[in-house]
């Protein structure tokens, strides 16, 4: 009988293995005004470990982390972010101080209006279509003319947040202080800085005004 044949020798790895440094390439510089260099989307499933809890507003939002000049207009083009109202009066505020929203019938201090963008990126996210508004930055005299049509519902002329730029009213059923939209700004408007005060809310002390939100964060 033959001798049997050798093993065959497979896929033997040698005991050293020589490494070859990576080739360097000269680090670029990031484009300005490009994007929002933080801007990410948590996924609807699956776990985000490097966001911390406040950021994650709810699943499927967008994330905005930083707040440079160029990030911001990203978010709301034309608009620094940056308030300029030392000196101002409440509802004469300086035209530079106010940046347009996405409807363009509305305004809010530079910093609230950003803020407030970034929440409607995450809205919009969730249920399809921007927030609905129907007040925001009141001059002096419409908060007369507020005042004269509303006593009841209506701060006194230069005391409104409205005169600051730091309030808006919503609607779309928000202005109900139920369901689904409600409830999501109610779990979700602070991350971004926003909230129905406590004298709005039911037994507040106040008018009962569920449409009313202010910019806490910049008062």
């Amino acid at each position: 009988m033959a001798d049997p044949m050798p093993k065959a020798q497979v896929n033997q790895i040698a005991s050293t293995v020589s490494v070859v440094s990576a080739v360097s390439f000269p680090n670029a510089a990031t484009a300005a005004g490009i994007g929002v260099e933080n801007l990410a989307v948590v996924p609807a499933e699956g776990t985000v470990q490097a966001a911390t809890p406040n950021l994650l507003a709810a699943p499927k939002t967008i994330i905005v982390s930083r707040a440079s000049r160029a990030g911001e207009r990203s978010v709301l083009p034309g608009c620094s972010g940056i308030p300029t109202t030392t000196g101002a009066s409440n509802g004469q505020l300086p035209e530079s101080s106010l940046c347009t929203l996405w409807d363009s019938d509305h305004r809010l201090r530079a910093d609230a209006a950003v803020s407030l963008a970034k929440l409607n990126i995450a809205y919009k996210q969730e249920f399809g279509n921007d927030i609905c508004l129907t007040d925001s930055y009141r001059t002096l005299s419409e908060q007369y003319a507020v005042r004269a049509s509303k006593p009841t519902l209506s701060a006194v002329p230069g005391t409104s947040e409205h005169g600051w730029g730091l309030a808006v009213d919503l609607c779309d059923g928000v202005n109900t202080g139920t369901g689904a939209r409600f409830q999501w700004l109610a779990d979700n408007a602070s991350s971004y800085g926003w909230e129905n005060p406590d004298w709005a809310k039911s037994g507040g002390g106040g008018p009962y005004e569920p449409w009313h939100w202010e910019y806490a964060a910049g008062q």
